[in-house]
């Protein structure tokens, strides 16, 4: 989850974590870095779907200033019309991939990525004592780029983002990376912060009963967008310094019990680094 006292700003910061930086880079290099990414275009997708159409009428801009916007009875609405799509079967864009996993698939996918000794939510005091920042967008890329890894096609992922006010105010948005279940009409939550990937029925549930009021409201995305704030996309560029999120260092068939490939490694590296850099910045405790 993360708190909304993270500015627009701070979230452009934390995309030093998924850049080709050195430990050694100075300020110079991570604000070129940033304006890079800022200009970065967003790219048009081949979907025609109903949950693609959603997005396009309610995701264009801020997520959180869409939903301060809206009525509570427009909310409610939206939201049935988002679980109504998410029942919708899929069509396949890439040849040679897997249009939907298993349970034993998501939930290894998820104890790998929550293994990593900076990850996962037993992890999280240490690098976010304050719990500042939460991380949950970062995790969402890793399982997103781990699933395309896997062999998952790229219509097989979205993203699905709870907005509004959760645990107090402790936080005003979570994400997550969804993943289609071999289920008929329904998607697997990849959500680290779990101990198993879960039904996104119950991840939608589970983020109302931790809700401070009835305005919640829930937005599925392309699984490129990083941030709650701005729709634009990362890249494989901005991710991992290459081509395509797809790379020779893919998996040839669906084998989902293996380690996080090197460039996850690093990731981890840069949010380690991150963490240590702000603390002592910002002197967290």
């Amino acid at each position: 989850m993360a708190s909304r006292s993270i500015k627009k700003t701070v979230s452009w910061l934390l995309l030093i974590l998924l850049a080709p930086l050195h430990a050694n880079a100075g300020i110079a290099e991570c604000q070129a870095l940033i304006q890079t990414l800022i200009r970065s275009e967003i790219r048009p997708t081949s979907r025609n779907s109903t949950l693609q159409k959603i997005e396009d009428e309610t995701a264009t801009g801020s997520l959180i200033d869409f939903q301060e916007e809206m009525k509570t009875t427009a909310i409610r609405a939206h939201n049935r019309r988002i679980e109504s799509a998410l029942r919708e079967p899929i069509k396949k864009s890439e040849p040679d991939t897997v249009s939907e996993i298993g349970h034993s698939e998501a939930n290894t996918l998820v104890r790998v990525i929550t293994k990593h000794p900076t990850n996962g939510a037993r992890h999280e005091k240490k690098f976010d004592p304050d719990e500042c920042y939460g991380f949950c967008f970062g995790r969402a890329v890793l399982v997103h780029s781990e699933a395309l890894r896997r062999g998952l096609d790229p219509e097989a992922m979205k993203k699905i983002w709870a907005v509004g006010p959760l645990e107090r105010g402790k936080w005003h948005f979570h994400v997550a990376t969804l993943l289609k279940a071999r289920s008929p009409g329904t998607w697997w939550a990849a959500d680290p912060i779990y101990k198993n990937a879960i039904n996104v029925q119950t991840w939608m549930a589970r983020m109302r009963n931790g809700a401070d009021d009835d305005r919640l409201m829930f937005f599925v995305t392309d699984p490129r967008r990083f941030s709650v704030y701005d729709p634009r996309f990362y890249s494989a560029l901005d991710l991992w310094a290459m081509e395509n999120l797809i790379t020779t260092e893919a998996i040839l068939g669906p084998t989902w019990n293996t380690p996080l490939s090197n460039r996850s490694q690093r990731f981890f590296a840069r949010k380690t680094f991150l963490y240590e850099r702000l603390q002592s910045r910002y002197h967290f405790p």
